[in-house]
């Protein structure tokens, strides 16, 4: 059930006002474009949207460390150092949208990172806020679906799969490998979920994937998949 505008608006006032001071002192975050005039909103929100994708990567790449680390002292390092990129990432998207309260873009990273800071219900607030700016918004939907599934959520995760399903195929994949995983996780330890439900799910994937599987012959070209952003 996607929630009222008003309740997302509330989540993100404080994060929005605690930023604005820092991220105003930096533009944002560094800056490759020329001095020679001043930037306006939108060139501002565009460097800030740059600068929050660089740092997301190089939190991912922390962040994929620490999954495969087998010593725990590496293991906590890698972790420690993906949370701060990610929060200093969410800083710069933060910033974008003050300067473009309308990029959807932007709305969806802030639910990214804030997902990766185990902040689920800023991140579904985020996410809620770029689907009602671009309801079509795939990439959108299999982040918020992923959200969904580390809150236990598994009926919306599985309204989001066949939501992208129908129309990202490769998304739909991803939202796959990130639900299997999930399975896979919580099998030894169900969390708030049931050890009954977990396997009903998987059992929900296998047919899901059989049917996958069926129909890739039949699946058109994905151009909606890391297509640029328009601002």
């Amino acid at each position: 059930m996607r929630r009222p505008l008003v309740i997302a608006c509330g989540l993100w006032l404080g994060l929005l006002s605690l930023t604005a001071l820092g991220a105003a002192g930096n533009g944002g975050g560094s800056s490759d474009m020329p001095s020679a005039r001043p930037m306006s909103p939108q060139e501002e929100a565009q460097q800030a949207f740059r600068d929050g994708s660089r740092a997301v990567k190089q939190a991912d790449k922390y962040s994929h460390s620490a999954a495969e680390a087998k010593d725990e002292g590496k293991r906590t390092k890698a972790t420690e150092r993906a949370h701060k990129q990610y929060g200093k990432a969410r800083e710069s998207f933060v910033f974008a949208i003050q300067r473009m309260p309308k990029m959807h873009e932007a709305w969806n990273m802030i639910g990214y990172t804030s997902r990766k800071l185990g902040e689920y219900d800023k991140a579904l607030a985020a996410y809620e806020e770029a689907l009602r700016l671009k309801p079509d918004y795939l990439e959108a939907i299999e982040y918020r679906g992923e959200a969904y599934l580390g809150l236990g959520r598994v009926d919306d995760a599985k309204t989001a799969y066949l939501t992208l399903f129908s129309g990202s195929r490769e998304l739909a994949d991803r939202m796959m490998v990130a639900m299997r995983s999930w399975v896979a996780a919580r099998r030894p330890a169900p969390g708030n979920v049931s050890l009954e439900q977990v396997e009903a799910f998987a059992a929900w994937l296998e047919q899901r994937a059989t049917v996958a599987q069926q129909t890739t012959a039949f699946a058109a070209p994905d151009p909606a998949v890391n297509a640029p952003a328009h601002w």
